[in-house]
């Protein structure tokens, strides 16, 4: 059994923690980790593990092999590098840091110990979104045109300003849809974004010249959306164009009634749940996460020149 410890116990922590206490195979919930001790305390409760309030304290025990950090996001990279001279593998959450240098770091930090380091994207791990990529891995849609991404929240996760813990929503969204773009499409050379309050459009050119579009808002109000729609020279594909958390339709006399997902955890539950049981067997076999620190670092070098973007559009208008 791979002795975990997870650190930072908001609602994906927290889920994390869950997971692994019950759900993934070879692994054990040794202890979590939050800076408050009651929270702390009442989770390593339900799920019969220890608690702590330090990190440090926690990467020095023997019986932990790896870490699911989940700590706000300025203390990732910091948290890496101590767990990887600790010698502990790594998951953490996405992003691995607001700045490029600190994640370089971070990333060249766990290679050197030769430790296992993989990133939360969760999307590579739902059902839906790996059929999609198998069929377009198999030519299904052809030559890829345009790649169209819908990311909206239903509300902020916190009140608030929320920069100083998350980063802008380019670092804290728009990153994973960089990576999802990445992933099915392939690399990408340009991008330019606009914002206007808690929404942002961010127009991607990609390396063979096809075309992407997303939008993202933190305040959606009907629910929790991720779609994309992924337009080939042969045919389209399209994920959760409808929003549900489960594919499940009611009719009645009344009309369709469809369920759209409350949050990510909703919509992307098994994902959650698959990711953590990939990362479990890559310490146990010695295999490289099939998401890495590298595919961190591209998907936040895509976020920072998203901000860029922004910033150099307003300082034009003002000008």
């Amino acid at each position: 059994m791979i002795g975990v410890a997870v650190i930072g116990l908001g609602a994906i922590g927290r889920l994390h923690a869950s997971n692994l206490a019950r759900h993934v195979p070879g692994a054990r919930l040794a202890i979590v980790v939050d800076s408050l001790p009651g929270l702390a305390e009442r989770v390593a409760g339900e799920l019969g593990a220890e608690w702590s309030t330090s990190p440090e304290a926690v990467l020095s025990r023997p019986d932990v092999s790896g870490v699911a950090i989940a700590a706000p996001t300025p203390l990732h990279a910091e948290l890496i590098e101590t767990a990887a001279a600790a010698g502990k593998h790594v998951f953490c959450e996405k992003p691995l840091g607001t700045g490029l240098e600190e994640v370089q770091r971070a990333v060249r930090a766990v290679r050197a110990a030769g430790l296992r380091l993989q990133v939360g994207f969760q999307r590579r791990f739902d059902p839906d979104f790996v059929a999609a990529k198998e069929r377009l891995d198999g030519g299904a849609a052809g030559r890829i045109q345009l790649i169209r991404i819908a990311h909206r929240s239903r509300t902020p996760p916190h009140d608030g300003e929320l920069s100083e813990r998350l980063g802008s929503i380019f670092v804290d969204m728009t990153v994973h849809d960089f990576d999802t773009a990445r992933w099915l499409v392939g690399e990408v050379a340009e991008v330019t974004a606009f914002q206007h309050a808690r929404n942002t459009i961010t127009v991607l050119r990609f390396a063979d010249g096809a075309l992407g579009l997303v939008d993202n808002s933190r305040h959606a109000g009907y629910g929790f959306d991720c779609s994309v729609e992924v337009v080939g020279s042969d045919c389209t594909l399209r994920i959760g164009a409808r929003g549900h958390a489960a594919d499940v339709d009611q009719l009645s006399t009344l009309g369709t009634l469809s369920h759209i997902a409350e949050d990510n955890i909703e919509r992307h539950g098994s994902a959650y749940l698959e990711e953590l049981r990939h990362f479990v067997e890559c310490v146990d076999g010695g295999r490289e996460p099939c998401v890495a620190g590298e595919d961190a670092i591209a998907a936040l070098r895509l976020a920072l020149r998203a901000e860029q973007s922004v910033r150099i559009a307003a300082s034009a208008s003002a000008s």
